[in-house]
């Protein structure tokens, strides 16, 4: 098992939790770059039942691996009950840090703030990568889209920490719960989110998973959160879709809005149902 020698393992005051569902792609490049962090932490791997070579990875570059399902709520606040700390973070299994990001908010959190936004930047490889990281460069700077992904303990226990019945969007949600009680910050460094290859139909698939934790969202939360899960920055700056990752971009939108359509009505009886 590796470690870090940047703290001692005493001193530690951060845990970071990498929830996994056959991860074997990712894992070991998102491990790595957690311990190469400037500053230590403890990392805790929480498997949802992985059939590949997930945990013997984990098991190697992790300081624990636990098991935990059935989705990323429910494995996240299971890591981070099962090793408090100070600080506590939550990096998805496809993400490749920088190596100050945790020097960057435990600085933030220290000062004064209660969470903290780190900027992702999409990486991969094909045309609707490159569709994604192009939507994603509207959304630089943006708190309505970006969420955050460490926490002081005491204000992530506040709020109880993610809602077990949401799927997608439980990241806004708690990042909504956190901003209420304490200031949100964002790093310099930033996260890599490495996408590996996508087609079309897997990305509107994607999309219509998560439609019924993006309703329950929007039902728990109510008209403030519908204004955030519409805005949209490209929607503004037409000028900057005409362009064949602009093409892509309304493709895209558009399949995944139909997906979205079908699978709840699917869910309810009705296309478009959400009641």
């Amino acid at each position: 098992m590796t470690s870090s020698t940047a703290l001692p393992e005493s001193d530690r005051q951060v845990t970071i939790v990498v929830p996994t569902r056959n991860s074997e792609r990712t894992i070991d490049r998102c491990l790595q770059s957690i311990r190469g962090q400037t500053l230590a932490s403890t990392v805790v791997v929480v498997d949802n039942g992985s059939t590949d070579r997930t945990r013997a990875i984990a098991e190697a570059g992790a300081d624990a691996v636990l098991d935990m399902g059935p989705e990323r709520s429910a494995q996240r606040n299971h890591g981070a009950r099962s090793f408090p700390a100070e600080i506590v973070g939550f990096v998805d299994a496809d993400m490749i840090l920088q190596p100050t990001v945790v020097e960057e908010v435990v600085a933030a959190l220290r000062s004064g703030a209660g969470s903290v936004i780190v900027p992702e930047r999409t990486v991969g490889s094909g045309f609707w990568v490159e569709v994604r990281a192009f939507e994603r460069s509207f959304y630089d700077g943006s708190d309505a889209i970006e969420a955050a992904r460490f926490f002081r303990w005491d204000v992530f226990d506040r709020t109880g920490g993610f809602d077990e019945q949401l799927t997608g969007p439980e990241d806004w949600d708690l990042s909504e719960s956190a901003r209420q009680l304490a200031p949100v910050v964002r790093t310099m460094a930033v996260i890599e989110h490495d996408e590996g290859t996508i087609s079309y139909l897997d990305a509107c698939r994607k999309k219509a998973y998560y439609a019924e934790g993006v309703r329950r969202y929007l039902a728990k939360r109510g008209v403030a959160a519908l204004r955030q899960a519409s805005r949209r920055p490209w929607l503004r700056q037409p000028r900057k879709l005409l362009n064949w990752r602009g093409a892509g971009l309304i493709a895209l939108k558009a399949g995944e809005a139909l997906a979205v359509a079908v699978a709840l009505g699917h869910r309810y009886g009705r296309p478009g149902s959400w009641t």
